[in-house]
């Protein structure tokens, strides 16, 4: 009897130990924009998707090296009879109880979005993530942030090469659709344009993925007419 209950206790203490050390766990999402197949080579494994997005579970917090293929027509590795080309190549840092996704633009731009896991169930799209609710009154988002420092930089340069203002508003609607960012970066993209109406395009486009929108009317100091201010009041209502 006595070594049956040190065989339970044992077990039990295992069981217990496992799921705590599974709620440290944490995981990456890989997504292609342009909807071409992609595969993942993940410290030194392969993992294969099967349509445009991967996610990667049960993940230790630190370093990890990341390696993204894209399928193309006329890709330079050949890997089972289909032609792939390198399109992300890094190490990436994980925390504990984290969900990384990276997005891999048509444009070839890398955005990381890095969001809290909340007692560590699972992996899935559900309440056990501080996702954004969208509404300004009820933001659960507290660990949500903008769009990498550096990968936003290298997205402002792209974007102000563009000569005409109305190529520069195609760009923006493009990452505006698969980004997260600040008031602060959206009042940068806003800065791009010289005309109001522009402006306030940016001002409507990236709202919706904005992560502090408490702080949002901190983007009418861009505009010069207060025609732009009503307008982008009543857009953000019609949005609750």
């Amino acid at each position: 009897m006595k070594t049956i209950f040190t065989l339970l206790s044992s077990l039990f203490i295992s069981a217990s130990v496992l799921a705590a050390d599974a709620k440290q766990k944490s995981a990456v999402t890989i997504k292609s924009v342009d909807n071409q197949n992609i595969m993942v080579v993940l410290d030194g494994k392969r993992f294969d998707a099967n349509d445009n997005s991967i996610m990667i579970s049960n993940l230790d917090a630190g370093q990890h090296s990341v390696k993204v293929y894209r399928l193309r027509n006329n890709g330079v590795f050949n890997i089972l009879g289909k032609r792939y080309e390198v399109v992300y190549n890094s190490t990436v840092s994980l925390k504990k109880r984290t969900h990384l996704l990276i997005t891999i633009e048509r444009n070839g731009f890398i955005s990381m979005q890095e969001n809290k896991l909340k007692n560590g169930r699972g992996f899935e799209y559900d309440d056990d993530y501080d996702y954004d609710d969208y509404d300004e009154y009820y933001d659960r988002d507290r660990y949500a942030t903008g769009m990498n420092k550096v990968e936003f930089d290298r997205m402002l340069q792209s974007i102000s090469r563009e000569w005409l203002e109305s190529n520069k508003i195609k760009s923006v609607t493009q990452v505006t659709k698969t980004n997260r960012f600040t008031t602060d970066q959206v009042k940068e993209l806003m800065r791009l344009f010289t005309f109001e109406n522009y402006r306030l395009e940016v001002a409507k486009l990236a709202y919706v993925n904005t992560v502090d929108k408490w702080n949002y009317s901190e983007v009418n100091t861009l505009f010069s007419f207060q025609a732009s201010k009503i307008e982008l009041d009543r857009y953000i209502r019609s949005q609750r």
